[in-house]
């Protein structure tokens, strides 16, 4: 009779786990573009070294010819207007790429 209440026990502790974990919204992964004042590879670095840190944050992509930073992030961990303060407390301006539409 023991067991057969552990056994019962475990079995709705296991089922109501593997429902909770089911029922979690999935992150969604965003992609921003940011025209920033950057000029030299020194920006480059600098916004390298700190960027990737932030929370949510999966992966930067800087361009100095064309002023962009590119920011992959996780929707649920960080948005669009903390990463463009972050980038603008090293110093920089950050702007939000407008997309070109056809």
């Amino acid at each position: 009779m023991k067991n057969l209440k552990l056994v019962i026990a475990t079995l709705i502790l296991t089922i109501g786990f593997t429902t909770s974990f089911a029922q979690k919204k999935k992150a969604e992964v965003k992609e921003v573009t940011y025209i920033c004042s950057i000029d030299c590879h020194s920006c480059k670095n600098k916004i390298m070294k700190n960027i990737p840190y932030e929370k949510g944050v999966k992966s930067v992509v800087v361009d100095i010819p064309t002023k962009e930073v590119k920011v992959t992030y996780k929707s649920d961990k960080n948005n669009i207007e903390n990463i463009e303060k972050a980038i603008e407390k090293l110093g920089f301006t950050a702007e939000v790429k407008k997309e070109k539409q056809e």
